[in-house]
This record gives structure tokens, C-alpha cells and sequence, in this order.
């Protein structure tokens, strides 16, 4: 039998995305021999179609519809890549000074500086204007630059920097983030460096969703006080977590319940299930119920599109649950798995890169679950809800509890494979979360749009009534959330399995499916395979773990931080502000420290004085300078602005002198004082400064290593 017989898009959804991968792995293939292949097997296929009554090969017409399709992805790839364009901005990187960009998406408050990202739209090349394209991130100054705004045109001098790849092990690669939105290169722009020339938006459809986001975010702002409230409301509603403390970030990780801070397909999806729930009798009142029924969801899903300012993730979602909304109400032959690989054929048409998107990812892999293995769950545990309203309150609990974990099933492998950490508490959080963020999101939903009626009657106590309400809806939840993070071992951290590790996970969940379908014994070889693989090469791995010795000094902009590893155990020597950073830590190490497989961590600060017990890290440090010896290696740290009365110890020997915030700007202060091996500039240098060190460490013929232009770099203990 063939099981995908039923649900033909799941077939072109998977050839699709087979030539999507084909191009991010082989984007060098020559484009006109593969346009002309296209065109070939486009009018083989359409023969075959034509005269299919006469050509009784199936197999030739399957095969040649199979290259059709994957071929299609890989030339629309191509096409959606803006660097492949001749006229893009890029190609010229080197040529110009000065460009002209617009505004071209919603503008975000960063510490120092607006964010937003803009469309390049000419050159000047030898005094000659270009037409270019190409999309910018670009970070206004806010200290000397008014806020700007959507379709703003500014004349630019300076040269776009490429975005940078990650400089630390397994660091977040923001730079292919970026790439992914067809995004390369970023500048940061001062007063001096501008000049706005005008207000041009080029789509009016978003400029308008932009002023309804902007409306909506003055009436939370006015009627919705308490920091964490705010924030959280903002979030939810509007899509930007600017507002939130990196603590309360932490503890809605904890209780896995991150993803309801980022508008998304779990919002969308709320809304769309509470209201086909709220206004589902419609669809027993006939044609006109439906079509009532339809037009009713299908435009408060898109208002609230329109409320997140049409930010990528929702309108993605906005377009899913449409079809779903669609596809539920008149298609007679339903198949959820059809309807939604539809709505990701359709969506990976649009944009091949949705593929690369986590947030894409997890949204796919949540639904499938929840439509596969929801409904064996359910029968778990059987709940007569109709005897009296606690076994009814009983049965929704249960049926949300198992939507929970039948989306957890489908997501685990890519969850700890991208965020290496797992809520240890999810079970027991997630019902109650996803219950309460549902009641905020629809309040928050409901008073954006009433309040908007109610202001223009002037009822400004009603809509200050209605503001403390979602302000303690939201209080309730932040509560909830944060009670679950301090329970013990809420949470798991420092999870760490490779690409092939997840693909066996998957593959592990694909034969249990299997097994379960077809009852063949074949399946249960296949996944005692799989599981001997992850064994072996879990075993594999905690070997080296338990051996291994190293020393990573990181490149991290504006600190000094240094890890010390050995086994399983893990030590970290910084600057006290970064130390005192989740957000720093996070982004910068955990990473690194979950693929070493650590399970405990120290935090020393670096002017501090320490002495291991194992004897495996020793600092002595006085007046922003610190020795530390590790294992049999020395380091000199200078942390202080150093002038030659400054540094009078003669004769040091060191194996790395590690040079930061601009301690030394000149290497003849410390010449003839401190004899090392290697030379390091911190990451805490300025540019210049550093480049002026390097210079002088080439014309003296020493060794030395730039942390910002090269990374990190790693000293193992052999």
C-alpha cells in the first residue's frame, strides 16, 4: 500500500525541499546548463502528461515529474538569492562611498542605536549614480539620530562592513542568519555619516500594518503598566521583545515556554483553534454559516497579522491557518496532512530560505505531531466530560496535556540541537502556560482593538479598567512561569548531539512510525540499528569528554574571558560585567560548553585572586594585571591603560601575554620587561589600536594573534 497515495502534496512538498538543499549545497552549478535542463524536462513532462493515455510508462513520467520539481526548487532558489542579482550592491562593495537606501521594515530600539534593516537603491561610482539592490542592516546611532521610520530615504557616506561569521566554537552564526533574509552586510550610522532626503514607502500595505503596530504599541504603553508586564504584553501582541529583562527571558526558557514571547505560528494557532471553537456552531447553519464562519476567522487572523506590523513569522502563520481555516470548512476529503504540506509548498515557492528558519522548522514539526501523535495519546486516558464541569475542566487539561507532548515528540531532536537545553518540568508547565498565554493573547488581542473604539468615545476609565485586567492576566502568568523555574532542576542545560545525531533521532521517530503502520518486523531491526548507533557514538564521545584538557581565550567584543576545561568541568575567567551577562554567557559560551559536554561550571573574576584545589587554574592578580598559570602554562594579563612607570617588573617569562582595553598602545612599553611566546590583542581593542599592535608585532617578528579578526583561539594541553 501506499501511504502517500492520499496526501499527494506531502510527495512535492519533499521534492521541494530536496531542491532547496540541492542549491544550498551546490549553489555553483551553472545556471543556464541547469535552466536548460528545466526547460527540457518541462516539455517531456507536459508530453508525457498529453499523450499519458498512449505512454503507459508510469515510471518514465513519475521520474521525469520528480526532476521537474526539484530542478523548479533550485532555479527559484537561485532567483530569491539577492546576490545573484548583476545590479546587486555587492558586486561593487569595493567601488563605492556613498549610496542611497530606504527604511524598508519596522525599526527596532536597541541600547545605542535604532535597528532595522533597508533596501539599497543606487551607488555613486566615479561620480556616476548606479542602480542597484540589495538589502542592509543598518544601526542608527540614537544618541545623535532621531528614530526613523519606515520608507525613510537617507544619502549615506561610508563603506557597508560584511557581517561577520561567529569568532567562538559553536557561537550563534548570525552572519548566515542573515543570509538567509538575503542579508550580508551592516553599518552603523552617526549623524555625520547621513542625510535623510525624503519619505518614500514603497509598499503602502505595510506602511500600513506599521502604523496600526505603532497604534497599538502607544495604547499598551499607556494603559499597561509594570515592566515585565509590558514587555511580556508586547511580545505576545506585537512581536517585539525589546522590553523584556533577560531574567524573566531565562525563566520562560526554563519552563519551556520561550516560544510564547515570539510571535509565531503558536499565536496564530490560538487564536485560529479558540475561535473555531467559540464559532464552530456556524458550521451546522449551512452554506451561509460556513462562508459567515470563514470570513469571521479568516479576518481577525489577518488583523492580528496587521497588529504585528505583517512581521515575517506570523504572516507565514497568517497564510498557513488560512488554508487550514479554508481546508476545514469546504474541502469535503480533508487530509490535515495534505492540507498542510500545501501550505508549505506554497510557502517554500514564495521564499526557499522559510526552509532554513527555525521558527519554520518547529512550526511544521509542532503540527505534525500534534496530528499524528495526538490522537494516540488521547485514548490514554479516557475522561467522560459530561458528567459535571470538573470532569470536563479535566478532559481539556488532559487534551492539552497530550497537544503538548505530541508537539514536544516532533521537535525534541531540533530543540536540543539548536537551543541545547531541555524544561524538565515541560509536562506539567506547558498546560498551564499555553492555557494562560491563551487568555493573555486574546485579552491582549480583544483590548488593542476595543480600546481604539473606546478612545474615540473618550471612555478612558473603562479602558483603564480593561488595562489592569490584562496588566494581572499577565502578572498570573509571569508568576506561573517563574514559581516552575525555581523549582529543583527545572531545567536541563548543556545538551549537545550533532546534525547526524539529530537526523538518527529523527530517523529513530520515522521507524517507530513505521512500525506502528505497517506491523513489520523489519522496522524494529531498523530502529535497534539506530539505537546501537546513538549508543556507540554517545560512548564515543563521553571517552573524550572525560580526557580532555584545553584552554579557549574568546574573542568577545569590549570584555576578556577566558575557559578552562578539564573533563567535565569547566571554568570561566572574565571581567565582572560580563560574568554578571546571561545574555553574554549564553550567546558566547554555552554553546561551546554544551558540545564538550560540561556539567559543571565555575565563574571567576578576573582581578580576583584564586588557587583550584586540583591545582588546575591559579590567579594571582593586583592592580589590573593577572598571572595565571594552567596546567604547565603561564599567561599575563594586562588589563589596565599601562605606561612604562606603570609596569616595572623586569625578566617575566610567560608563555601568552594577553594584552586588553587598550592596556598597551605602543609594544616598546613592554619590550625588554616581559619575555612571552605569543602575543594576544583582546577583542577589547578598538580596531585601529589593534591594527596598529599587529603592524608592530609584524616589523618586530613576533607571534601574535588578533582575537576579533580571527577568533578564538584554542590551546590544548598535550
Amino acid at each position: 500500500m501506499n501511504y502517500f497515495s492520499t496526501f499527494p502534496f506531502v510527495r512535492y512538498s519533499i521534492l521541494l525541499v530536496a531542491g532547496i538543499l540541492l542549491y544550498r549545497f551546490f549553489p555553483f552549478l551553472p545556471i543556464y546548463l541547469m535552466g536548460g535542463c528545466w526547460l527540457f524536462i518541462t516539455f517531456l513532462y507536459l508530453s508525457l502528461f498529453i499523450f499519458r493515455r498512449k505512454i503507459k510508462n508510469q515510471l518514465l513520467t513519475g521520474f521525469t515529474g520528480v526532476l521537474f520539481l526539484i530542478l523548479t526548487a533550485y532555479i527559484i532558489s537561485f532567483l530569491k538569492t539577492e546576490n545573484n542579482n548583476p545590479q546587486h550592491y555587492a558586486h561593487f562593495a569595493e567601488q563605492f562611498q556613498y549610496y542611497e537606501v530606504f527604511v524598508d521594515n519596522l525599526v527596532e530600539e536597541k541600547e545605542n542605536s535604532w535597528k532595522c534593516t533597508g533596501q539599497v537603491r543606487s551607488i555613486i561610482v566615479n561620480n556616476e549614480i548606479l542602480s542597484t539592490s540589495g538589502k542592509i542592516l543598518l544601526y542608527f546611532d540614537n544618541h545623535t539620530v532621531e528614530k526613523p521610520h519606515y520608507g525613510d530615504v537617507f544619502f549615506v557616506k561610508g563603506m557597508p562592513q560584511e557581517i561577520s561569521p561567529p569568532k567562538n566554537p559553536e557561537e550563534f552564526d548570525y552572519q548566515q542568519y542573515m543570509r538567509n533574509q538575503n542579508i550580508s552586510y551592516q553599518q552603523y550610522l552617526r549623524s555625520e555619516n547621513i542625510e535623510k532626503v525624503g519619505n518614500q514607502p514603497p509598499e503602502i500595505l505595510i506602511k500600513f500594518a506599521l502604523q496600526i503596530n505603532a497604534r497599538a504599541d502607544s495604547i499598551l504603553t499607556t494603559f499597561v503598566d509594570g515592566k515585565n508586564q509590558y514587555g511580556v504584553a508586547n511580545a505576545m501582541i506585537l512581536g517585539q521583545r525589546d522590553d523584556l529583562s533577560n531574567d524573566l527571558m531565562q525563566a520562560y526558557s526554563a519552563a519551556g515556554a520561550i516560544h510564547v514571547l515570539s510571535v509565531s505560528g503558536l499565536h496564530v494557532g490560538v487564536i485560529y483553534a479558540v475561535l473555531l471553537w467559540f464559532l464552530g456552531f456556524l458550521m451546522k447553519k449551512g452554506k451561509w454559516g460556513k462562508i459567515i464562519l470563514f470570513w469571521s476567522i479568516f479576518l481577525i487572523l489577518w488583523i492580528y497579522a496587521f497588529i504585528t506590523g505583517l512581521s515575517s513569522p506570523v504572516l507565514r502563520s497568517t497564510i498557513m491557518f488560512s488554508i487550514f481555516l479554508f481546508a476545514t470548512i469546504f474541502q469535503r476529503n480533508k487530509d490535515a496532512y495534505n492540507t498542510t504540506a500545501f501550505s508549505a509548498f506554497c510557502l517554500l515557492l514564495y521564499n526557499p530560505n522559510f526552509l532554513f528558519n527555525v521558527g519554520f522548522q518547529l512550526s511544521y514539526l509542532a503540527v505534525f505531531g500534534m496530528i499524528f501523535f495526538q490522537p494516540l495519546l488521547n485514548p490514554i486516558f479516557v475522561i467522560d466530560k459530561n458528567k459535571n464541569w470538573i470532569y470536563w475542566l479535566g478532559d481539556r487539561t488532559w487534551k492539552v496535556t497530550t497537544v503538548a507532548v505530541a508537539a514536544q515528540i516532533a521537535t525534541l531532536p531540533v530543540t536540543i540541537y539548536y537551543f541545547h537545553q531541555f524544561p524538565n518540568y515541560f509536562l506539567f508547565a506547558n498546560p498551564i502556560v499555553i492555557l494562560l498565554s491563551s487568555v493573555v493573547l486574546m485579552a491582549g488581542l480583544g483590548f488593542v482593538i476595543l480600546a481604539n473604539l473606546l478612545l474615540f468615545f473618550n471612555l478612558l476609565s473603562i479602558i483603564n479598567f480593561l488595562g489592569q485586567c490584562l496588566k494581572y492576566t499577565i502578572l498570573w502568568l509571569n508568576e506561573t512561569v517563574l514559581w516552575f523555574e525555581h523549582l529543583p532542576f527545572s531545567i536541563t542545560k548543556f545538551l549537545w548531539i550533532s546534525t547526524y545525531e539529530m537526523w538518527l533521532l529523527y530517523g529513530l521517530i520515522f521507524g517507530f512510525i513505521a512500525l506502528w503502520k505497517t506491523r513489520k518486523f523489519a522496522w524494529v531491526w531498523i530502529s535497534c540499528g539506530i539505537v546501537g548507533n546513538l549508543i556507540f557514538l554517545n560512548f564515543n564521545e563521553k571517552m573524550q569528554e572525560n580526557n580532555q584538557e584545553l584552554c579557549t581565550i574568546l574573542s568577545t567584543p569590549k570584555h576578556s574571558a577566558i575557559t578552562f576545561v578539564n573533563g567535565k568541568n569547566a571554568i570561566i575567567l572574565a571581567n565582572k560585567s560580563f560574568l554578571d551577562s546571561r545574555k553574554d554567557i549564553g550567546f558566547r559560551v554555552n554553546n561551546y560548553w554544551s558540545s564538550l559536554g560540561i556539567r559543571d561550571t565555575l565563574k571567576l573574576d578576573l582581578l580576583e585572586n584564586y588557587h583550584s584545589k586540583n591545582n588546575l587554574v591559579n590567579i594571582q592578580s593586583r592592580d589590573s594585571i593577572a598571572v595565571i598559570s594552567w596546567k604547565d602554562k603561564t599567561f599575563l594579563w594586562i588589563g589596565k591603560n599601562l605606561k612604562h612607570k606603570d609596569f616595572e617588573a623586569k625578566n617575566v617569562s610567560v608563555d601568552y601575554l594577553i594584552l586588553a582595553n587598550k592596556s598597551v598602545k605602543d609594544l616598546t612599553q613592554i619590550i625588554g620587561k616581559v619575555q612571552f611566546d605569543k602575543l594576544i590583542i583582546d577583542a577589547s581593542y578598538t580596531r585601529w589600536y589593534a591594527d596598529k599592535l599587529s603592524v608592530q608585532a609584524e616589523e618586530m617578528g613576533l607571534k601574535y594573534y588578533d582575537l576579533s579578526k580571527s577568533g578564538a583561539l584554542k590551546i590544548e594541553n598535550n
